[in-house]
């Protein structure tokens, strides 16, 4: 960079500023659209046609699943305890039996 003169500090500052103007205007021409998007999709029809339902129904579902989580809890724990009776009932009928 020593040999350079002016012109190659000038030419190295005008490329930096294109580079930087040019992720500006990308990010300039990004928010017109979405301004206009949320001009035209108010905020109430926002949150009660989209986040609204979307919200209901994933607690539906959760309290769905609950319910059958505990449907299935109950039922296991009601063929382990008739397993366990009738194998403790089977080892007393075959006690009796011996004797």
């Amino acid at each position: 960079i020593k040999g350079q003169g002016p012109r190659g500090k000038q030419r190295r500052t005008l490329s930096r500023a294109a580079l930087i103007g040019s992720r500006a205007s990308v990010g300039l021409a990004m928010s017109p659209v979405l301004r206009e998007f949320l001009r035209e999709l108010p905020g109430w029809f926002l949150l009660s046609g989209v986040f609204l339902p979307v919200t209901l129904l994933l607690l539906l579902l959760i309290a769905y699943f609950r319910i059958k989580l505990m449907e299935v809890n109950e039922e296991l724990s009601q063929t382990s305890d008739r397993q366990h009776n009738h194998e403790a009932g089977s080892s007393l009928n075959q006690r009796k039996k011996r004797t």
